[in-house]
């Protein structure tokens, strides 16, 4: 199972409130008829102004490929047509997950922090997605309270072409990040003080190997409900 992530920030012509309600009622409902599409799930920024990301969208599919055959669609290409229409932030990555810590469903644990993470220059891609499933790794979900704990990672350095005509094909590259450090919490309290224990630990121990990071912190809506081990459920084999 491969998740494709991608960043969104709205157009100015859009409130944050629009921005949300359309892509809960519209937009959500368009790109949950992608051929193949086996999940799909909206999270919103809960921070104050002018956030770079409004909104991460998450969509599962079975495979690298099988993510750029529903996006070579004609229900994909409309898709991404209605998205670039209203987005000015339009940012994919395609990861696998591994999942660290499960507690039960997603729905239990509402609020979401997101690190997202490019590797620095001396780090190799194969090298950095180890480290991120190494046991050092492992230890900042629980140092930081989370109730829920997942990595997800670009290990094949393929990115999705979403452009709306012509042939589109997987394209070798760098995405935006190579990696996403994931939390889940249950309340906004514990999400807010997560956050203060993660951008130390991130200081700590990711300095060295990210060039650069992002956060997130998100609220969850289900679209189409993800497999299983992607809502928590079990652990991802």
């Amino acid at each position: 199972m491969i998740k494709l992530v991608t960043l969104q920030k709205r157009h100015p012509s859009l409130t944050r409130p629009e921005f949300e309600q359309r892509w809960l009622t519209i937009h959500g409902p368009m790109a949950a008829a992608f051929p193949g599409l086996r999940g799909y799930m909206l999270g919103f920024s809960l921070d104050e102004g002018e956030p770079d990301a409004d909104g991460l969208a998450q969509l599962w599919f079975d495979s690298r490929e099988a993510t750029q055959v529903s996006y070579a669609s004609d229900i994909g290409r409309q898709g991404s047509a209605d998205a670039s229409a209203y987005l000015a932030r339009r940012q994919h990555l395609l990861a696998s997950e591994h999942w660290f810590t499960t507690t039960g469903p997603l729905s239990s644990t509402p609020f979401k922090l997101v690190l997202g993470m490019k590797r620095a220059s001396d780090w190799s891609r194969g090298n950095f997605a180890a480290h991120l499933v190494s046991d050092d790794i492992r230890s900042i979900g629980p140092a930081c309270g989370a109730a829920q704990f997942r990595v997800s990672l670009d290990e094949a350095g393929l990115m999705l072409d979403s452009r709306t005509t012509g042939p589109l094909e997987l394209v070798e590259g760098e995405a935006v990040f190579d990696g996403l450090l994931e939390l889940w919490f249950a309340t906004r309290a514990a999400a807010d003080e997560g956050r203060v224990r993660l951008r130390a630990l991130a200081e700590e121990r990711l300095a060295p190997i990210v060039s650069g990071t992002e956060e997130f912190l998100l609220r969850e809506h289900v679209v189409v409900m993800p497999p299983v081990p992607a809502y928590g459920l079990e652990r991802m084999q």
